[in-house]
């Protein structure tokens, strides 16, 4: 266990061998991981536990977050009086810091050790720590290793060894004083030369320019939006090629089934669903990749800090700023990364307004609608209207975030603890890692979901509703749009139109949104579906004549660009995954606070679509 920032998950991953989540980032472990590690010989194993960052033992904590679990985890284990030791890592660069938490834990766990990191980075800015005077001042075993070196694992598990098989201490806290205790066992080496000193500086020097005060906001900003470009100029190509990979899988399967209703299932419900999940694959794993290197370089931290004052305005810390992010990606990680807040308020605020963020997921509703009613505008004006779409969610979410903390959830947010890291090198193989976890995170939370959701509107839209009668106009359609129309999709949708009228939705839009509910993306296929069209995410372009030419029973275009607005505007702040749901309902534990999100987003979003249409109607005349 340690403070964040130390590099104790570098070290659980060097002893276990395992795939921690490795970050220079306050709370970046929100899981308790564990692995365990054969001895030599018949000696047995130990079992290796790597506990979230924990900045101290004294103060009020929510036990849902990552510091109220790792201090659980060690009360849990102590009051078993099973046999267990702690091994506090400490960074020797900000060593008073670590023994500030070290005084607590002598008080909490009765068989301690030290373990020193970051010893090579002191060597190379000329400083050296005495490890013989600081085990004599602090009263436990102290080494000294690097997670960089192989044999940094055996001097780890040896110590283990030695603190488990030695005497219990009594439980008492540390009586010495953590800043003269680190003065007196730091000092500089015999001789430090240029390079040394310069390479001290370089935290200072670098600051200067990416904490200056205007400075360091905008170069921020600009790192984001290149992050995020980067994101969809290299996920792009990787997306269509596995979007491809899958319909060739379908066309291929498709006459070995028979081509019949079994067939369209397992083609359209199943391996569609799939194809959805593989498609948005490459965006998560580019994004997670990119979040990774800022985190490990100590970057991240950095945007925490410039962040934190604006954030306060709306109810919520810089901390904030990190799932506020992600879920610009998937909603699910970002909701799962809200542990590393202190605050039980701010995370329950921040959880709330999670599914406001513009996703990855709604992006192909979002291009649809643009090219298609938007076109004639010109590429500018396009993107002006995407990047309009991205603001209105983080706006949306500004405003909720300071409605609630003034309404539903109130209270005084706690302010930011943070402590600056010295810039690092990432290494690669833990970001590897980390990113391999979060894929399987991905597929395990957010696809198999998709999938079944996808089989599920599959039948909504080929099962026939009882007593359905078939629109003469159909006669010569093809048969898909004439089971969708008899559909008991169809019939639910058409029971909405009254209703969503107002707003400008038919009821295709609304078997569209009631799809989209399973998974955003399902948006542009499902008006695929209902306009017999195939293969709508190899070339939208059909679709987009198809809606462009559509007609009502008048003469009238059925869709304008006042639908259009209206449709994005319902996207921004509705609540549409069942994921997202689903994460909410694990995280907070309880079903009030999911439904108090759906209930929320959905009046928001169908209040704020209806004026829009209507608005602009006005303005059309």
């Amino acid at each position: 266990m340690g403070r964040p920032n130390t590099g104790k998950s570098s070290l659980y991953n060097r002893v276990t061998g395992g795939s921690a989540r490795v970050g220079n980032f306050p709370g970046i472990t929100v899981d308790v991981l564990e692995a365990t590690v054969e001895l030599e010989g018949s000696k047995g194993a130990l079992r290796v536990v790597d506990l979230p960052g924990l900045y101290s033992f004294d103060s009020e904590l929510d036990a849902d977050t990552d510091e109220g679990a790792a201090r659980a985890f060690i009360e849990r284990e102590q009051r078993d009086n099973a046999p267990f030791a702690v091994l506090q890592v400490l960074d020797a660069t900000q060593l008073s810091l670590s023994l500030r938490l070290t005084k607590e834990l002598l008080g909490q766990a009765s068989r301690v050790a030290l373990v020193l990191t970051q010893s090579d980075v002191l060597a190379s800015e000329g400083r050296t720590c005495d490890v013989a005077a600081l085990s004599k001042a602090v009263g436990v075993e102290v080494i000294a290793v690097s997670s960089r070196e192989a044999s940094t694992r055996d001097a780890v598990i040896a110590l283990a060894q030695r603190v488990l098989d030695g005497p219990a201490r009594e439980l008492s806290a540390g009586t010495f004083d953590p800043e003269q205790v680190a003065r007196a066992v730091l000092s500089d080496t015999a001789t430090v030369d240029e390079q040394q000193r310069k390479r001290r500086e370089f935290t200072e020097r670098l600051d200067r320019w990416l904490l200056h005060r205007t400075l360091g906001p905008a170069l921020f900003v600009l790192t984001m939006v290149l992050l995020f470009g980067a994101v969809f100029l290299v996920a792009e190509p990787a997306s269509g090629a596995m979007d491809a990979t899958t319909k060739w899988l379908g066309a291929k399967l498709s006459p070995r089934l028979g081509g019949g209703y079994l067939a369209s299932f397992v083609t359209d419900g199943i391996i569609g669903g799939a194809g959805t999940v593989l498609a948005f694959l490459p965006q998560i794993v580019v994004l997670t990749i990119a979040l990774e290197l800022l985190d490990a370089s100590g970057y991240l931290a950095r945007g925490v800090f410039l962040i934190d004052r604006l954030l306060r305005v709306f109810g919520l810390g810089g901390k904030a700023f990190v799932p506020l992010l992600t879920a610009h990606a998937c909603a699910v990680p970002a909701i799962r990364a809200t542990r590393i807040l202190r605050d039980p308020r701010e995370r329950l605020v921040t959880l709330l307004v999670l599914p406001l963020m513009t996703c990855s997921a709604r992006l192909p509703t979002y291009s649809l609608l643009i090219s298609t009613f938007f076109a004639h505008r010109g590429a500018l004006f396009q993107a002006t209207v995407f990047v309009s779409l991205f603001a209105a969610g983080v706006l949306s979410g500004a405003v909720a975030s300071a409605v609630l903390r003034k309404t539903v959830v109130r209270g005084r947010p706690l302010p930011l603890v943070l402590e600056m890291p010295a810039y690092r090198a990432p290494e690669p193989a833990f970001v590897r890692k980390a990113t391999a976890r979060g894929v399987r995170n991905f597929l395990s939370d957010v696809g198999t979901t998709i999938v079944a959701a996808s089989a599920v509107l599959w039948v909504l839209l080929n099962v026939p509703m009882p007593g359905a009668a078939v629109d003469p106009s159909l006669q010569n359609a093809p048969a898909a749009v004439v089971r969708v129309n008899r559909s008991v999709a169809a019939s639910f949708g058409r029971a909405l139109e009254p209703v969503t009228r107002f707003a400008g939705f038919d009821w295709r839009i609304n078997v569209g949104l009631v799809g989209s509910f399973g998974a955003r993306e399902l948006m542009v296929g499902t008006l695929g579906v209902i306009h017999g069209l195939e293969d709508v995410g190899d070339d939208p372009t059909p679709l987009r004549a198809q809606l462009r030419a559509a007609r009502t029973a008048d003469g009238r275009p059925r869709y304008d660009t006042r639908t259009a607005l209206s449709l994005m505007v319902f996207f921004i702040f509705a609540c549409q995954c069942m994921s997202t749901v689903a994460a909410l309902r694990r995280e907070t534990r309880s079903w009030r606070w999911p439904l108090f999100v759906l209930a929320y987003t959905y009046v928001v979003a169908f209040v704020a679509a209806a004026i829009v249409y209507n608005v602009a109607g006005w303005f059309s005349r």
